[in-house]
């Protein structure tokens, strides 16, 4: 598939005066990747930055997770200089966590927003009930999150993310999505300028309203926060859901017809890369889960095994020790 980098400008300081937003996630460089018949990739920054994706055609635009209003408003002002006379007609929101679409509201004015029916309860509910991404979690019940209970990207920005200053985070600031216009169960068929588009249930995965999204014309599949290429993954006890179901959900991507795999962070793969990464979850679990059953203790378990087949990936030697935890965890609760 031919890749054509249309646009890559980089924002200076003066950009975020007025609130400094996602000055460590999300906020550039950013960059616009064609990645053929009108589909478009969003880069966002460095590392673990989020991507969005959109489509462009003869009857409107479809945008999916664009992230945070900086990106949101770099977006507007590209579609508005290559695309003058379309407008964006759909918002894909693919989950609730505050990294992917808190600039949804920035194409309020045309858009109609989409999203799994599980969305809106997570929206409304209490931080307990609906935590924000990694292993941030409110440790004492009072609804609102203090610094010394925030973790990896909350705690990064959660001088950001605090909108009123009041040195807490609620619900509503960790999650100011729009609240979706149409929402769908398992599977959801959308046709915009003759170009399919079929919004996918992850399944539980992640969280219980995350979207998959498929361009089989283009046959690209947008992923969400589940899939990894070449890197270790995942701590936080695959996000305390069991492991076969995170397998199980690789699977079911591996029966759709694509050649790019556009994931949510990081780099993009084909599905070879996604059968490897499912294969890395499975020698995980075996290598885990037999030792748990011959006994061992975690420290045992952490001490012998190796899994050097992935030695090249990134973070491996940074993470196994971690990730071998949170296997451990997780089998331990099946």
């Amino acid at each position: 598939m031919r890749l054509q980098i249309i646009k890559t400008i980089l924002f200076g300081a003066g950009i975020f005066i007025s609130s400094s937003i996602f000055a460590q996630f999300g906020s550039g460089p950013f960059s616009l990747t064609e990645l053929g018949d009108g589909l478009y990739q969003v880069n966002t920054g460095p590392a673990v930055s989020p991507v969005s994706i959109f489509l462009v055609t003869d009857e409107g635009i479809l945008i999916v997770d664009p992230p945070n209003p900086a990106t949101a408003e770099w977006i507007q002002e590209q579609l508005q200089e290559l695309f003058p006379d379309q407008q964006v007609r759909y918002v894909i929101e693919s989950h609730y966590h505050w990294d992917h679409i808190r600039g949804a509201e920035t194409f309020s004015d045309t858009a109609v927003y989409v999203s799994h029916m599980n969305m809106p309860e997570n929206l409304a509910a209490s931080i307990q009930e609906a935590p924000p991404p990694g292993d941030t979690r409110d440790e004492n019940g009072d609804g609102l999150l203090d610094r010394n209970e925030a973790r990896t990207g909350t705690l990064q920005n959660f001088d950001a993310l605090d909108r009123n200053g009041d040195g807490f985070l609620s619900q509503a600031e960790l999650a100011p999505a729009v609240v979706p216009d149409i929402v769908f169960s398992d599977e959801m068929q959308l046709m915009l300028g003759g170009k399919r588009i079929t919004l996918l249930w992850a399944g539980n995965r992640h969280t219980n309203d995350l979207v998959d999204v498929y361009f089989p014309d283009h046959k690209v599949l947008f992923a969400g926060d589940y899939v990894w290429i070449n890197r270790m993954c995942c701590n936080f006890q695959f996000d305390r859901r069991p492991l076969d179901t995170w397998i199980e959900s690789l699977r079911n991507l591996e029966e759709l017809d694509f050649d790019l795999l556009v994931n949510s962070h990081y780099e993009s793969g084909s599905k070879a890369d996604l059968i490897a990464f499912r294969r890395w979850l499975e020698d995980l679990k075996f290598a885990v889960s037999s030792r748990i059953a011959d006994g061992m203790s975690l420290e045992e378990i952490q001490s012998d095994v190796s899994l050097e087949a992935y030695a090249n990936w990134a973070n491996f030697d940074t993470q196994l020790e971690a990730i071998i935890e949170s296997a451990y965890g997780s089998l331990m609760l099946e």
